[in-house]
């Protein structure tokens, strides 16, 4: 029986979602889940596929998963009790045979959390210019043969607990698309980029963007037409997602309180540094010494 699965995970502690023989992977965990709950024998019998890869440190509130397996009920029941705690089945589906999630999803959307306050007026004007049918080849690590060509339905930035957070929704990305975006952002935020900036790059590819870091970016959820069953939680997952906020919290507090004034100066610098072509403006404007 094929199922698709409703799937989330911290992507902290992976080097990504595809299989790799040398590294800690989603798709490595799954499958040594499921052979320990004896839903199938070895990766190849699992048939395991995604809507879509992520990159090492990305996370991933909703991601939908199809496995195939001969023992469905035992794989619902104990999926969640042989799973790492930063992996978490939501809910199953039973599906056809040739169910494909990377396929069978019509939109994803992303959003990106960024760590300081920022100027979110001027960033949401500048997300605007990303929203329509365009070429983000200047915003993206390209693959040869891709089609540079991406549907924006939705692109905005808005303020949750007094910092921006970057949503954006779309048919389909390109590699890094939407970090290269939120890197962007981060200039614009800072007033080092202007929307018109944005415009041009999107026109020209004045500059190499430079993604943003990993850890930001969730992969938040999918539009697919599939009703899941929820299955059986442990609350491991909920508390080890709390520990590692409250350390990470605490962390950065800790670094920020040393650094004092320094760090306001080293975040304006470190951005303008990876864009180049708006340092010289960045300076005039007072924003690096």
């Amino acid at each position: 029986m094929k199922l698709a699965l409703l799937c989330g995970y911290s992507g902290r502690d992976f080097s990504g979602s595809q299989y790799q023989p040398d590294a800690r992977t989603v798709e490595g965990e799954f499958i040594k889940a499921g052979i320990s709950c004896g839903a199938w024998e070895d990766a190849k019998s699992a048939s395991f596929r995604t809507a879509g890869r992520t990159d090492k440190g990305v996370s991933v509130r909703h991601q939908v998963i199809s496995v195939t397996t001969e023992k469905p009920e035992r794989f619902c029941e104990a999926i969640n009790f042989h799973l790492p705690p930063d992996i978490w089945c939501l809910g199953t589906a039973e599906v056809p045979d040739d169910f494909y999630p990377r396929y069978a999803v019509r939109s994803r959307t992303y959003r990106y959390f960024f760590p300081y306050p920022l100027d979110v007026s001027r960033m949401n004007e500048t997300a605007a210019v990303f929203a329509g049918t365009k070429d983000f080849s200047g915003f993206s690590r390209m693959e040869l043969g891709r089609d540079p060509v991406r549907t924006v339905t939705v692109s905005r930035v808005f303020e949750e607990q007094g910092l921006p957070v970057f949503e954006i929704t779309a048919n389909s990305f390109l590699w890094n698309m939407v970090r290269g975006i939120a890197g962007f952002l981060f200039a614009a935020g800072l007033g080092t980029a202007e929307p018109d900036d944005a415009e041009k790059q999107l026109k020209d590819h004045i500059w190499r963007v430079h993604p943003a870091p990993p850890e930001g970016l969730v992969l938040w959820d999918l539009d697919c037409s599939i009703t899941f069953s929820p299955v059986r939680q442990r609350s491991e997952s909920a508390r080890q997602l709390y520990s590692a906020a409250e350390k990470a919290r605490q962390s950065a507090l800790c670094a920020e309180a040393i650094l004092g004034e320094k760090m306001n100066d080293m975040l304006r610098d470190s951005v303008m540094r990876n864009y180049g072509s708006l340092l010289k403006a960045g300076k005039e404007n007072g924003f690096s010494k």
